[in-house]
């Protein structure tokens, strides 16, 4: 071998070392990913659960509101009133 020279067990290692580096990044990266999107993905589900509870909140606001313009017509319809038109929303 010259002095100053490179075996050929050196040049395996260095490529062995680069190669695990090298998947190791990568692993990182997927990681990284992958945990990014769980973590999207929990608050995604969050706020669908935010948005279906809303949903029902005005569902039964809704309905309580049928029930109110209900019992409003059958007093007009009871006492002889005239009908003021639709109930407005404040």
């Amino acid at each position: 071998m010259i002095d100053g020279g490179v075996t050929g067990t050196q040049i395996v290692v260095e490529a062995w070392t680069v190669l695990v580096a090298a998947a190791a990044l990568i692993a990182g990266m997927i990681g990284t990913g992958l945990g990014i999107t769980f973590h999207l993905s929990g608050r995604i589900d969050h706020q669908s659960d935010r948005i279906d509870h809303q949903s029902d909140r005005i569902d039964r606001i809704a309905e309580e509101v049928a029930l109110v313009r209900e019992r409003v017509a059958r007093l007009e319809g009871n006492s002889g009133t005239p009908d003021p038109g639709p109930l407005q929303l404040a």
